[in-house]
């Protein structure tokens, strides 16, 4: 499984994050024929450095406006301001949408940030490709 992020929704992706840096960053990806092409910034009511939770009325109006504009939702995606591009115990027990994926965006070095993508299957991440194009 792979998922493909046009060029200018992955740089928008990047820009939210590092515009909420220290904070961690989220938001939620939609495309069509398997590639994600829009981005909408939720926000991160918890305004943490270490842990995220989307605005509910945010992430309602954004799964309609993918829905309603004719793409399908495609990722969730948070940043990890100090840690890596990888699930945390908490993204782990907090993935709410197991068929969803999740994209983690790893702002440690912000002059070269780390995006991966992961699915939620039997209670763990699984990596998947993450392909911008």
């Amino acid at each position: 499984m792979t998922l493909m992020i046009n060029k200018t929704a992955y740089a928008v992706m990047l820009s939210h994050c590092q515009a909420q840096y220290p904070l961690e960053a989220c938001g939620l990806l939609g495309g069509r024929d398997g590639q994600a092409s829009i981005v909408t910034a939720v926000e991160n009511i918890l305004r943490s450095p270490v842990a995220y939770e989307m605005d509910p009325r945010q992430q309602i109006e954004s799964m309609l406006y993918i829905e309603n504009n004719g793409f399908d939702l495609m990722a969730a995606f948070h940043s990890h301001p100090h840690g890596p591009s990888q699930p945390s115990a908490t993204d782990l027990a907090q993935a709410f949408y197991p068929d969803l994926l999740q994209v983690i965006i790893s702002l440690r070095d912000r002059a070269a940030p780390i995006a991966r993508a992961f699915l939620l299957t039997h209670e763990e991440f699984q990596e998947v490709s993450l392909l911008v194009v």
